[in-house]
């Protein structure tokens, strides 16, 4: 090929498996890599859930502070300009630590999923959603097992009466529990 150097068909490669990770939303190069979209004026990171860009609107940066640098602003879906590791970075993760940590405190049997989802932040309809994604079961079903699990170590390592055992376990009724 004449006019095109071995450097600039390195860096063309390089740029094609870096658009291949963005549009797969591949999470993996989360950190690795940033693109920034010129039609919008805006950059995400690889695995960011908006719509895939054109090829050739898109433009790859190293790092967060190069694309603020170039005049691109911050994707407020993916939140790139976050840093990795922090509750920003993954929004997801640390819904879904924190509505554990309320499932296993009870707050699903005594409040409902509507008063975890409210003390979330989030409707009902979306901590459902995100909890199937992250652990493969809803609130209702999480908060079934905890109770279950807390009634199975009680079996094994009290002499409570059974009946004792369920009301502690938080179920509501002894036919419930069985």
């Amino acid at each position: 090929m004449e006019g095109v150097t071995p450097t600039a068909e390195y860096e063309k490669t390089r740029e094609d498996g870096r658009y291949e990770a963005v549009r797969s939303r591949d999470a993996r190069f989360d950190g690795a890599f940033f693109f920034a979209v010129e039609t919008t004026g805006i950059y995400c990171r690889p695995s960011c859930p908006a719509v895939t860009p054109k090829r050739h609107n898109v433009r790859f940066f190293a790092t967060a502070a190069a694309a603020q640098g170039s005049g691109f602003r911050a994707c407020r879906r993916c939140r790139p300009d976050a840093v990795p590791g922090s509750a920003d970075w993954n929004v997801r993760a640390d819904v879904v630590g924190r509505a554990m940590r309320l499932i296993g405190d009870g707050v699903v049997d005594r409040e409902g999923v509507a008063g975890l989802a409210g003390r979330l932040g989030y409707s009902a309809r979306q901590v459902q959603r995100q909890l199937t994604a992250e652990v493969g079961a809803g609130p209702v079903a999480l908060a079934r097992a905890q109770r279950a699990h807390t009634a199975r170590v009680l079996l094994q390592t009290t002499g409570l009466p059974v009946t004792e055992i369920a009301f502690a376990s938080g179920f509501a009724s002894v036919r419930q529990f069985n």
